[in-house]
């Protein structure tokens, strides 16, 4: 198997890999507004039915923040490079995809 070329690996990880730091560069900016909002607004969303609400969306995001450093984790060890120079084939039992 021959190895990508260097246009084929920017075009199919460096670019969207700039994308989607964008997209969470927007996301983190979202999050601080969302902070600042909530700041004003201590007592009425504690003892409102939304508290609950709340509290599952935060849960919803820490769970996919985990599953985004382990997204990111896995691609930082597929780009290392071996010092054998082989290519190795991981296998990762652990996701649900």
């Amino acid at each position: 198997m021959s190895n990508p070329s260097p246009v084929s690996l920017e075009l199919s990880i460096v670019l969207p890999l700039g994308v989607i730091a964008n997209q969470l560069m927007k996301v983190e900016a979202d999050l601080r507004f969302l902070s600042a909002k909530a700041s004003a607004y201590p007592s009425q969303s504690s003892s409102s039915g939304t508290a609950a609400q709340v509290a599952a969306r935060l849960e919803k995001i820490h769970e996919l923040l985990e599953s985004i450093r382990s997204l990111v984790a896995d691609i930082e060890t597929d780009i290392e490079p071996r010092p054998d120079g082989a290519r190795s084939l991981k296998m990762r039992s652990d996701r649900d995809d």
